[in-house]
Order: structure tokens, then sequence, then C-alpha cells
């Protein structure tokens, strides 16, 4: 299906639109382990292509899920709360949190490349250079967060379904999780059709979290929909 969506792209789209599509398509395609991704996003970083690449124009997860997330924050606490930025990339999604009000940002991303370009945001508070999961544990304890925001994040080869019980042992009781991705992935990413939302589900069944909205976002990236999972934890 990836294929299928970037054949529609070619065909649709203007040229620098089918160029950024097929820069992002690199990452997204399947086939590459992990630190083969984090390489991806360094060179993709360092070409100083990413950004234009996905510009508000043609992804606006970042600014969609720091928007959600700042719905569960009174403006009055923005400033005091501690939140956790996975797959950070750019810093984009930061960027938008601090012009929220938030001031307690925190990034965690694998690829150096990725977190040079957040540093130059001069937004966050503290780096963390890893993946998450269960075999990857954020270096912090248990309800550190008072919440956490990921956009872009999931995908093929990206963050594992296990990565959600990490995501909650980080953010404290109460704390809101909001995981924006494209909704297409739910379908044939090989890692989370099937599992992903039954995991959810799972977890919400054992009191771990709760699901306050599942929100579609009709233009998420390059015409596609998007869903924004909403979580508060336990």
């Amino acid at each position: 299906m990836a294929h299928e969506t970037l054949k529609k792209i070619e065909t649709e789209y203007h040229t620098d639109d089918v160029l950024a599509y097929k820069a992002n398509y690199e990452a997204f395609k399947g086939g590459l382990t992990k630190h083969e991704v984090a390489q991806y996003y360094n060179k993709w970083a360092e070409t100083g292509e990413y950004d234009a690449h996905l510009n508000e124009n043609r992804y606006c997860g970042p600014e969609s899920c720091a928007r959600s997330l700042a719905t569960y924050y009174p403006d009055n606490e923005r400033a005091h709360a501690r939140i956790l930025d996975v797959a950070a990339g750019t810093g984009r999604l930061g960027a938008e949190l601090h012009n929220l009000g938030f001031r307690q940002i925190e990034a965690l991303d694998p690829s150096t490349g990725m977190l040079a370009k957040a540093k130059d945001r001069n937004v966050y508070t503290h780096f963390y250079n890893d993946f998450i999961g269960v075999d990857h544990p954020v270096p912090v304890d248990d309800g550190t967060f008072d919440g956490l925001a990921v956009s872009g994040g999931f995908g093929e080869g990206h963050i594992p379904c296990t990565a959600l019980q990490e995501m909650i042992r980080v953010v404290r009781t109460g704390g809101m999780i909001c995981i924006a991705m494209r909704e297409e992935y739910l379908i044939y990413v090989s890692e989370y059709k099937g599992s992903l939302e039954q995991l959810m589900t799972e977890l919400e069944s054992a009191g771990k979290w709760k699901l306050e909205a599942k929100d579609t976002i009709p233009n998420y990236a390059f015409g596609l929909p998007g869903v924004i999972f909403q979580f508060r934890v336990l």
C-alpha cells in the first residue's frame, strides 16, 4: 500500500511535492533496521532539506499534536508542565508547544542530526539521543513527565508497539499522552496492523490509561488523513 500511495502522489502532485514525498517515503518504506532509519534521518537533516520537504503545507502533524495536548493543560499550568517530545526530529512540535506556553520541554530522538537541528530552536531543556521501547527505556524515574507527545514517530521501522508501555511508565498519573500519525499506517504497517490499536485497548482494559479522544485530521500529511490519539494515564 505504501508503494500504491507513492504512485498516486507521483500522478497527482506537483514536482516539488513529489520530491518531498519521495524523501519521506525513503524513511517509511520498510526493509530498514531502526539504526538504518536513524542514519537516513541524520543525512536528511544534514542536507537542510527536512523542514523544507515537510513544511506546514505538506505536514501539519506537529502543530496539530501540540494543540491537542495543550487543550488538557490550563494556560497557567503550561509553563511548569514537564513534557517529553518523542521522535522530536528537528523540533517543530517542541516549537509549537513553546508557542502555546510550555517551557519545560524535553526531546527524545535516535538521530543525532535531527537533535542538532532541534537544539537550534532553543525551546528544549534536555535531550535524549535514543530510541524508545521496552529495550530502550528513557533514563528517568516512573511518572517523571506531566505529558508526552509524538508526531510522525509511528511508521514502518519506527516506534514499536511495545513503546506504548514505556510512554505510560514515564508519565505521571493524570498526565496526557498524544500520538499523531498517518491513519493509513494503522492498516498497512506490518508492526501495527491488527496490533497497535489492539494493544491500546488492552492497556486501557488493564487500567493503564484511558482514551479521552481520537481525532481525525483530514489533511495530515501530503493530503492524506491522520489520527491523533489522546490518552490520560491512570
